[in-house]
């Protein structure tokens, strides 16, 4: 009876948690709604200068032409968020424009209008996660004063968007990483945080890592083209210490100076970790005998993606070695069947990121058995490895039986088609039975005795 009324309240909980879902995705359409309907006569309500104008004030007949440009264009973009137009993107400001041209005071109306209207396009973002899209926002670029920063600053206090996109800022005064803190800790939705050309000092990366590693929602982190005055962009990464981080990127050209434990130390602790992508960085020999032997018993990270431009000696056999080892079929048996490695680069020829391919790790393990078998059966290898290993005759039923399960991955997906594996399952059994010349074979003790 008590089992009874437990399993009850649970099938409640489930409805009222399934009604309240329900609930929020209907409130949040609705009021999108509401907003289009209020907002269907909208007008832009602050005068655009002519060119004319903007000329009488100083600016040459370039710079005037530019401003106006740039207003005009912040306008559209306003007038679509009032009235709730769908954007996968909103970028204010995607012209390089020079430091002197935003002394205009205009601006500061404008950047006033847009913010506002950042303020109600929740709106909208919430209409557009209802429907499964997301919304990026992206800044930066020009060189914007501090005065429209604290604009788009408090907007984007109150606005939380599904992924930030930082481009440089250098005007003189502006603390632009205390502005991207600001952000990334304010937006409780974030997914995915992309730092372009944004250079830091340690210290500063060091807020930057704050706020990444107590986000509740942060999945995703890329760093591209960050100028760091440092030795090791390693010794900056370390310091990503999240529970929630699927994806890291690197790309640029960062030195990589590893200690033996940084690379295992950084996987653990990042669990939740899935893909690392690193281009255009650059390595040591030993950086990447360190990667491979943290990659030995990981079990998390599902995809490893290295640019090596002509790398040192035997490192891309050390690191193929890991996810697939065909010295023997027990080191293929403990190589890493969970990471799908891809090597890419100047003189860089391998194929090692085929055989990771499910998200099943025993079906992995599985076809890399097969290849092995598949390749010594080329050259009616397999039965004398398993006489050099004085396997008896009574382990061949063992043996063929095995054949079954990894018989059914001898084909390979490679670039979204099904190729087959030139060696039928059928030519290996046939091989063993025929070559396998065990003693017991010609053992005459079981006929003397029956």
């Amino acid at each position: 009876m008590f089992q009874i009324q437990l399993d009850k309240i649970s099938r409640l909980e489930g409805e009222v948690k399934s009604l309240q879902t329900s609930f929020d995705r209907a409130n949040r359409k609705a009021k999108y709604h509401e907003m289009v309907l209020k907002n269907q006569e909208w007008e832009y309500p602050i005068k655009i200068p002519p060119p004319d104008e903007l000329l009488s004030l100083g600016y040459n007949e370039d710079e005037s032409n530019e401003i106006h440009e740039d207003i005009v264009r912040l306008m559209s973009i306003t007038t679509d968020m009032r009235i709730g137009q769908c954007m996968r993107t909103v970028h204010p400001n995607p012209n390089i424009l020079p430091q002197h041209i935003y002394n205009y005071e205009g601006y500061l109306h404008h950047y006033k209008e847009f913010s506002d209207a950042l303020i109600e396009y929740q709106h909208t973002i919430d209409y557009m996660e209802v429907e499964g899209q997301t919304v990026g926002f992206t800044i930066g670029g020009p060189e914007i004063p501090r005065k429209l920063l604290d604009l788009l600053e408090d907007a984007l206090q109150q606005t939380h968007f599904h992924e930030l996109d930082f481009y440089p800022n250098h005007f003189y005064g502006v603390n632009y990483i205390d502005f991207i803190v600001s952000c990334v800790r304010a937006d409780t939705r974030l997914k995915i945080l992309n730092l372009n050309f944004v250079e830091f000092e340690e210290h500063e990366f060091d807020s930057i890592c704050a706020a990444l590693n107590n986000h509740i929602s942060l999945e995703e982190v890329k760093l591209i083209e960050c100028p760091y005055p440092g030795g090791s962009i390693f010794e900056v990464v370390t310091k990503l210490k999240s529970n929630t981080l699927q994806k890291i990127s690197l790309v640029g050209t960062y030195s990589w100076h590893l200690e033996p434990n940084d690379m295992s130390e950084f996987l653990s602790s990042n669990p939740s970790l899935k893909e690392f992508t690193v281009d255009g960085n650059t390595f040591n020999e030993q950086d990447l005998v360190y990667i491979a032997d943290a990659m030995r018993n990981n079990t998390t990270l599902r995809k490893l993606s290295l640019e090596l431009n002509n790398p040192p000696n035997n490192s891309v056999g050390i690191l193929e070695s890991v996810i697939f080892n065909r010295s023997s079929l027990n080191a293929a048996y403990h190589s890493n069947h969970h990471c799908n490695l891809y090597l890419y680069g100047v003189g860089i020829n391998s194929n090692i990121h085929k055989f990771n391919t499910c998200d099943n790790s025993a079906k992995n393990r599985r076809k890399k058995i097969y290849n092995i078998l598949s390749t010594r059966n080329r050259n009616r290898e397999n039965a004398g490895y398993f006489e050099s290993y004085h396997i008896g005759i009574n382990h061949i039923p063992q043996i063929l039986s095995l054949l079954v399960p990894f018989s059914q991955h001898h084909l390979h997906d490679i670039n979204g088609r099904q190729e087959k594996d030139e060696v039928e399952p059928l030519s290996i059994v046939f091989e063993i039975l025929r070559d396998w010349k065990m003693p017991e074979l010609f053992s005459t003790d079981k006929m003397d005795e029956d």
